[in-house]
């Protein structure tokens, strides 16, 4: 087995607000996306260490308390055991988590080949919509309390050549793994797999290519794989991998624009 380690935070006024999050749920969030990526690495989640970044506040123990008490329940769904971590005094409230897995052999965003199919686990746009004023509860728990995808992970991974979870939007993470492997990619619009949410909405499309947070998974499969794969789970294949560079969009066959908005920029605002 080899150990798979990555690291994550969520920090208070870029990713979330607790006026429209309770700490519960900052808590679930922040040991999530970082469950999301030992998922798409085909990891098995072992050990987590927590760094606690706390502003000056009347209510620091109750909040902190509840953190702790969302992030445990997680936890303990995935057979996760926090062996660690800091308390610091901050600005603003950050939950940094450091996760570690075993895989025997772990996937990266590298390894996708021209022919390959790009395959999605999980529904796209759903998130984004969570931060609508008053979203659906449907788009609102997306946001607040998304579920990381390790068991599709875990059987995925004998059958994928590359793989990332969808944490900064459809079109951003496509991307790395087209950079990481010196490829490209066309993707069908009309395959993609818009959540309940994203699918009432004029602009779901636009929320689905370049919203984020879903903490689906999007892999490259060579085709002689699909069959078995489909037999152990459900997916959507919604392109294929080419030569080249960058990403074509096409809709019912014919050429699509891309969006203006392809994803999260973690150093812009």
């Amino acid at each position: 087995m080899q150990l798979v380690a990555t690291t994550d935070a969520v920090i208070e006024g870029v990713h979330f607000d607790l006026r429209r999050f309770s700490p519960e749920d900052v808590g679930w969030k922040a040991l999530a996306v970082n469950l999301s990526d030992l998922a798409a690495a085909g990891a098995r989640p072992r050990w987590f260490l927590c760094a606690l970044g706390i502003p000056a506040s009347s209510r620091v123990v109750q909040i902190a308390q509840r953190i702790s008490r969302g992030m445990s329940s997680l936890a303990r769904k995935s057979r996760c055991a926090l062996i660690g971590g800091n308390v610091t005094s901050a600005a603003e409230w950050s939950v940094t988590i450091t996760a570690l897995g075993e895989a025997r052999r772990p996937l990266s965003r590298a390894g996708a080949r021209p022919g390959d199919a790009l395959v999605v686990i999980g529904s796209l746009g759903d998130a984004a919509a969570g931060l609508r004023s008053y979203p659906s509860p449907v788009a609102a728990r997306a946001q607040r309390r998304p579920v990381p995808r390790v068991r599709e992970g875990l059987l995925v991974a004998p059958f994928a050549s590359a793989a990332i979870d969808v944490s900064d939007g459809f079109l951003q993470d496509l991307g790395h793994i087209c950079a990481e492997s010196s490829v490209g990619a066309v993707v069908e619009c009309s395959s993609l797999p818009l959540g309940k949410a994203a699918r009432r909405l004029p602009d779901g499309m636009e929320l689905a290519l370049g919203g984020g947070e879903d903490y689906a998974l999007l892999l490259a499969v060579p085709k002689r794989n699909l069959p078995r794969l489909s037999r152990k789970l459900r997916f959507a294949e919604v392109g294929r991998v080419v030569r080249g560079r960058g990403i074509q969009l096409t809709e019912l066959g014919s050429p699509r624009p891309l969006p203006r908005r392809s994803g999260f920029d973690h150093l812009r605002k």
